[in-house]
């Protein structure tokens, strides 16, 4: 007898890029840190899908560099590197600098301008609370709202591998409070200057100011990185 049923085949690779848009998201924000081993199957649980599409998904950001094979079953988080992240750094400030003198020129836009200021407000709302988990996603948020803003969505995809490479390092701080407080609640006042540039359409304040947020918190991040490695030597 013939079955009435209308099923179609389900699309894996719809499943797998969803697991792999949701593992990026966290990676961006800061939800993975440096060198944290990653399981296959413990993802595929959090997710509610078999192994399969995690596996994929991992696959394509090992080749972006974001998670590394460090065994023949073993999976980690790209760890830090001193000189590999002070190159990051580098290569941030020309791209993400260009993207905000970019966005500096775009026709003057009171939403954006609405929108940065709710990104920005919203970091320091969390960092009042100490919720450094909500304090990154905003300053993710407000950087990538600025960037989108440059219009060059080829741009943003280069912009946002790097973040993949970075974004656990910058959220590793979160182990010293007072040092993440210091960071990001200094953030939040370049980030004024930038949003002050972009509504003065001033190109060279606004890339002066994302390179000052990128630096700034860089030079913190590698104190912090030297002094636990000076303490684990002791």
């Amino acid at each position: 007898m013939k079955s009435s049923r209308t099923l179609v085949p389900v699309d894996v690779s719809t499943v797998q890029d969803r697991v792999y848009q949701s593992l990026r998201l966290g990676l961006l924000k800061g939800e993975f840190l440096p060198g944290e081993q990653v399981s296959i199957r413990a993802l595929a649980e959090v997710f509610g899908t078999s192994p399969m599409p995690v596996r994929e998904a991992l696959a394509r950001l090992i080749a972006e560099r974001a998670i590394e094979q460090s065994g023949p079953r073993t999976l980690r988080v790209a760890p830090y590197i001193a000189s590999d992240h002070e190159n990051y750094i580098r290569i941030r400030m020309q791209l993400e600098g260009y993207a905000a003198e970019r966005a500096a020129s775009a026709p003057k836009n009171p939403v954006f301008i609405d929108a940065l200021r709710r990104h920005n407000d919203s970091i320091q709302e969390a960092l009042d609370v100490r919720d450094f988990d909500a304090a990154l996603a905003g300053n993710q948020a407000f950087h990538f709202e600025v960037y989108r803003a440059g219009g060059y969505p080829q741009l943003l995809d280069i912009i946002s591998t790097l973040w993949l490479r970075t974004g656990p390092i910058v959220a590793s701080a979160r182990k010293d409070e007072g040092l993440f407080y210091r960071i990001f609640n200094n953030g939040v006042r370049i980030h004024a200057n930038v949003i002050e540039a972009i509504i003065q359409r001033d190109r060279a304040g606004a890339r002066r100011a994302i390179n000052l947020d990128l630096r700034s918190s860089h030079l913190s991040i590698r104190r912090f990185y030297q002094r636990e490695a000076t303490e684990a030597g002791d």
